[in-house]
């Protein structure tokens, strides 16, 4: 997990796996920028985004913190991948061996944060968990939380 308040997010694409990553990141703070010629009709109503419409180039990344290269041509999303400096993140949605982080599946419920992932070897997995996690009791959490809260301040 990581504070975004105020940074730079560059996500290059503008197909499903780029509107899915603008929906975890909408609301963190970020600044988001999607570059792509053409986008989603969800992606382009998204208050959070701001959209470049036009292809890829190695200068619309220079002061991104965070990069997802999310199109639907390996090639490009490589050439994103070279294309980031040592200091950025960068993560490459169709070949993890080029990025340089994992993007893991994340759920936030009041008090409680989990995050999943099987390094991208089980996605539809990652999914299945995310979702029955999901549809589990939060009550039940919460006052499980809240108990070992009581629990850990009495000592």
């Amino acid at each position: 997990m990581m504070n975004l308040d105020r940074k730079r997010v560059a996500i290059i694409g503008g197909g499903e796996t780029a509107l899915r990553k603008a929906k975890e990141l909408a609301g963190t703070g970020a600044k988001i920028t999607v570059i792509s010629p053409g986008i989603r009709e969800e992606l382009f109503k998204m208050h959070d985004v701001v959209w470049k419409q036009k292809k890829f180039e190695a200068q619309d990344i220079k002061n991104a913190h965070l990069i997802f290269a999310a199109t639907d041509n390996q090639a490009v999303n490589a050439y994103v991948c070279r294309c980031a400096a040592d200091n950025q993140w960068v993560h490459d949605t169709s070949q993890n061996e080029l990025s340089n982080f994992i993007a893991l599946a994340g759920l936030s419920q009041e008090k409680l944060t989990v995050a999943l992932s099987t390094s991208d070897a089980g996605l539809v997995l990652t999914k299945e968990l995310k979702e029955k996690l999901e549809k589990q009791d939060r009550s039940r959490t919460e006052n499980a939380i809240e108990w070992d809260a009581k629990r850990r301040n009495k000592k």
